[in-house]
């Protein structure tokens, strides 16, 4: 194997003995090994060379495996790299832990060569697959940015310009329309704001998603009533946009266990979608239970609704048949709500038929120490 395509490989670990038999075995192998006897020193080396695997004691002075996979994964460069740790006494707590912290897998000592090298083996492979999965979603992202973002910024600027300019240049409007083209120059400069805050939004979850720290200290959070969040929503929504038809409201207030700001969100882009893409005169139905351990948020329209395969390519910045139906956004707000729910433990699944609608379906873990308003409510909104 070329020295230059040789997978690095930093091996923490204080005894030298263990740590010179695992040098050995991965550089007959074909690996090329850094060495550090802490947490820190493996730190510092780290710094200087971007390692593709850690061998990580548990148990050293100075900085131990767990403290240091804390440091680790504080750092965005290298969080994302696989962590496998040695240990001789095994504490299964420890190492629920550790795998909770982001530690890809253990190894109890003594091990073999052979189990060394398949757990290394089987970690490179899996990172590599990762890799390469998201730099073709990468790849993906760039091709509709370049395809779409010049579109979803041209039409609402075109809208400013146009209608400014006409103010500007025409003597003798009347008051009504001065009002209306003013109007039409603040929807569309809500709607580039909205773009703009959604670009800045699904940039910031791709950095949380890959920091389990981040996450956990997310999770810890009070909860957020989903009455609460529905009605931030619709407020947002009235605000800043003209919604057709109605908007009904049946459940209970029950809390779930995300911020609220978070739950907003994820409610207010469903609800947009929703309200988009609806059929004139039809009605939106946001529906909210508690089921076990899980709060099901449900928002249901009756608009043109998605093939199969369009929904199995849900992706950011995509829109689908924008030959026929020409919509503002691009395409961010089931990708934004898809990572939010995650993020906080959930999930999103979609149901759509061409031609009646579409259902999706938030799956959210409930705060049961909270204290639950069991009030059934029936709300409607009409603009």
């Amino acid at each position: 194997m070329n020295s230059e395509n040789k997978k690095t490989i930093l091996v923490i670990e204080d005894d030298l003995p263990y740590k010179i038999a695992i040098s050995s075995m991965l550089s007959s192998s074909n690996y090329k090994i850094l060495e550090a006897e802490n947490g820190l020193e493996g730190l510092q080396h780290i710094e200087q060379v971007h390692p593709d695997l850690i061998l990580c004691d548990v148990n050293m002075p100075v900085m131990n495996g767990m403290e240091f996979l804390g440091e680790l994964k504080k750092k965005p460069d290298f969080s994302s790299i696989p962590i496998v740790f040695l240990t001789g006494n095994v504490d299964m707590g420890d190492l629920r832990k550790a795998m909770k912290e982001g530690a890809d897998d253990y190894l109890t000592k003594p091990f073999t060569a052979e189990d060394l090298l398949s757990a290394i083996e089987t970690r490179l492979s899996k990172n590599n697959s990762q890799h390469q999965y998201y730099e073709s979603k990468y790849d993906d992202v760039k091709k509709f940015i370049a395809q779409s973002l010049p579109h979803e910024y041209r039409t609402p600027l075109n809208g400013i310009l146009g209608f400014s300019q006409l103010m500007r240049d025409e003597n003798s409007l009347s008051k009504d329309e001065i009002k209306e083209y003013s109007k039409m120059i603040y929807q569309a400069g809500i709607r580039l704001l909205h773009l703009l805050e959604n670009m800045n939004i699904y940039a910031q979850l791709k950095l949380w998603v890959q920091d389990n720290e981040v996450i956990h200290e997310l999770r810890q959070g009070p909860g957020a009533g989903v009455l609460n969040a529905i009605q931030s929503a619709l407020k947002n929504n009235e605000r800043n946009k003209e919604l057709p038809g109605s908007i009904v409201i049946s459940g209970q207030d029950v809390v779930a266990n995300i911020t609220q700001i978070h739950l907003a969100k994820i409610i207010e882009e469903l609800l947009d979608n929703a309200v988009k893409f609806s059929k004139p005169d039809t009605k939106v139905y946001v529906s909210c239970i508690e089921n076990g351990k899980k709060i099901e948020i449900v928002v249901r329209d009756q608009g043109r609704g998605m093939s199969e395969e369009q929904i199995g390519k849900i992706a950011a910045f995509r829109q689908y048949e924008r030959g026929s139906y020409e919509q503002q956004g691009a395409g961010l707000g089931l990708a934004i709500c898809k990572a939010l729910a995650e993020i906080f433990d959930g999930t999103l699944s979609i149901q759509s038929e061409v031609g009646i609608g579409t259902t999706v379906s938030v799956f959210l873990p409930s705060v049961k120490e909270k204290k639950v308003y069991q009030t059934n409510m029936t709300l409607s909104m009409y603009r």
